[in-house]
């Protein structure tokens, strides 16, 4: 484990150790708290980017491909708070876009097929429903 060299005001050192408090310990969870900040920040970022991709390529499916009925059934869902959907992709097209998207081998053509609420479904969801309303 890596050691780090702090310097703090013998003053200090005297009064925390005086209060019986552990020096190294407040360190240590003050850097492990950092640490947790950092890495949510950083999901954050990710998942901004996960949606805006998302999104680009739901408005391309709508504007390129999509018929208007699937584009009404997918922009339905963007007004709804929902954890996961499913589609026949023999009637929505959205599906084989999505599959494009991240890269999925395509479904039985019969069989429903799952989409999950993740930042980049929302997006492309979104994305679809923005080109709707246009």
């Amino acid at each position: 484990m890596p050691k780090i060299i702090l310097s703090i005001d013998r003053d200090l050192q005297v009064d925390l150790i005086d209060a019986g408090l552990d020096i190294e310990q407040i360190c240590r969870t003050a850097l492990e708290a950092e640490a947790v900040h950092v890495r949510a920040k950083q999901a954050e970022a990710d998942d901004a980017i996960l949606y805006q991709r998302g999104f680009t390529a739901g408005a391309e499916w709508a504007s390129r491909t999509a018929a208007t009925t699937e584009l009404h059934e997918i922009a339905e869902w963007s007004k709804i708070r929902w954890r996961q959907f499913s589609l026949i992709p023999s009637r929505n097209s959205f599906v084989y876009a999505f599959c494009e998207a991240v890269r999925r081998d395509y479904p039985q053509r019969s069989e429903p097929f799952f989409l999950v609420n993740d930042s980049f479904t929302r997006g492309m969801v979104d994305g679809a429903a923005a080109v709707l309303a246009e």
